[in-house]
């Protein structure tokens, strides 16, 4: 079939075309990639910014968790562990021993140990910290007087344990916060 004049005009005018839509498009290519080059430039320039600025805020986050976490002593449970050591060495306990938690635990700041020669002297030496803590107005509870061989007193941020000798040596409380159990320590 005989090819009409107006298809070849079409024909010819889209072969002239082609290689211009090939330039345009090569134009286009090579300006989107310098955009691109320009823009990864960019996005690495914020990206440093960014990451210093993190690090930044992260060295002074740790600076503040740094003097948070120190310890501080308090005065007044210093003198409520002091109180409560005195009426343990006044009622004849065995082994009293201080451990200080302040920095280790929210549970408590402090943790007296001490031991009783037998399950009543332990119920009756726990009784006696409770009352003494009890006049200063400080509130306390108390667990396990019923049987007598471990009795805790609770006065809030100092906890106070009263063992009878064999359940201390069986339990070595002292030695899950890093102390030295007195008896162990004497061999």
């Amino acid at each position: 079939m005989p090819v009409k004049k107006t298809e070849k005009t079409t024909e010819k005018k889209a072969v002239k075309k082609a290689p211009a839509k090939k330039a345009v498009k090569a134009v286009k290519t090579v300006k989107t990639e310098k955009a691109e080059k320009v823009t990864k430039k960019e996005i690495k320039k914020t990206v440093k910014k960014t990451v210093k600025k993190i690090l930044k805020a992260q060295a002074k986050n740790e600076k503040l968790l740094k003097k948070a976490a120190k310890p501080k002593e308090n005065a007044e449970e210093k003198k409520l562990v002091d109180l409560i050591v005195k009426t343990l060495e006044n009622g004849k306990a065995d082994d009293v021993v201080v451990i200080n938690l302040t920095g280790k635990t929210a549970l408590a700041d402090y943790l007296v140990v001490a031991s009783g020669r037998a399950p009543r002297h332990v119920s009756a030496l726990a009784e006696q910290v409770q009352l003494r803590l009890k006049k200063t107005g400080v509130p306390a509870s108390i667990e396990g007087e019923d049987v007598g061989d471990w009795v805790i007193v609770d006065a809030g941020d100092v906890i106070v344990h009263v063992f009878h000798p064999e359940t201390r040596e069986l339990y070595c409380i002292e030695e899950l916060w890093g102390e030295e159990t007195p008896r162990r320590s004497a061999k």
